[in-house]
């Protein structure tokens, strides 16, 4: 059996963003709790500080979520628990802008991410994971468990009516994914 050594907490909204997080965390062996949008993360690390539990290595939230200021959250963990890393994702935009990823770092979060959109979700998983595995130590990317996991969560080539005979496009979106992987 496999040990677990990296314990991260995804916070999204249901839906598409977080599932692919938390799906593309554990295919690189990494613990991974999603828990809801109305949890009190702050009350959910006090709760594990009291009990001697383990905090988590690196929190990934959704700066979307209701009742939540993401940056005030930073300021708190930095002053609190500054071993734990914070990732902010924007679930709704496709391209952050240099300063809002400054600012987001001010505030004490490791980084501000883009979401992931299908058409470039390969190279931005790719991306984003790498960003996590270096912020949790260097742990090295699994390329083969990444692309496996993302195929059987359908962002593969889509096949056309014969078994193998994959669309122009979907064989160059597998080549290109298989080069992003190769650098």
């Amino acid at each position: 059996m496999t040990e677990f050594q990296n314990f991260v907490i995804v916070v999204f909204p249901l839906g598409l963003q977080g599932k692919i997080w938390t799906t593309i965390l554990r295919s690189q062996n990494i613990s991974v709790i999603w828990e809801s949008p109305d949890v009190h993360i702050v009350e959910t690390l006090k709760q594990l500080h009291r009990q001697s539990r383990p905090l988590p290595n690196l929190l990934i939230l959704d700066t979307r979520l209701r009742g939540l200021n993401p940056y005030a959250l930073c300021r708190w963990c930095r002053h609190h628990c500054p071993e734990m890393k914070i990732v902010l994702v924007n679930g709704a935009q496709p391209q952050i802008l240099p300063s809002e990823q400054q600012w987001a770092r001010c505030q004490g979060a490791a980084d501000l991410l883009p979401c992931f959109h299908r058409d470039s979700l390969i190279s931005s998983a790719v991306t984003g994971l790498r960003e996590i595995l270096d912020l949790l130590g260097g742990v090295p990317l699994n390329q083969r468990a990444l692309i496996s996991t993302l195929l059987k969560l359908g962002f593969g080539p889509r096949l056309r009516s014969k078994p193998n005979s994959c669309s122009v496009k979907s064989k160059m979106a597998l080549m290109s994914a298989q080069s992003t992987l190769a650098w």
